[in-house]
């Protein structure tokens, strides 16, 4: 039997960014901590209430360690996904 994925059981309630510009003051930690906490609030959740994450990044880490150790979860999965310029319109395989 084919798998259907989990196209219907997945919802983007929320979004969250830095601001564009230069953070040379930041780090990646700092900066992805600031949008999660941004897309979090959005979204009106805390963060226990994800179920798995997806991590668009251009040379800012190799997996999704990446997102998992600034926002401490554990045991839960992290899609890394790069693609350069396009990687926040790559499509990733859950939503297809």
């Amino acid at each position: 039997m084919a798998s259907h994925g989990i196209r219907d059981k997945v919802a983007i309630i929320g979004m969250g960014c830095t601001n564009f510009g230069e953070h040379w003051d930041k780090s990646t930690d700092d900066m992805l901590i600031e949008s999660s906490d941004a897309a979090l609030k959005n979204a009106g959740i805390n963060l226990d209430d994800v179920d798995a994450f997806w991590l668009g990044t251009m040379g800012s880490g190799l997996s999704g360690l990446t997102l998992s150790r600034p926002l401490k979860i554990q045991h839960k999965p992290v899609t890394h996904v790069e693609n350069y310029c396009a990687t926040g319109s790559t499509p990733t395989s859950p939503c297809t």
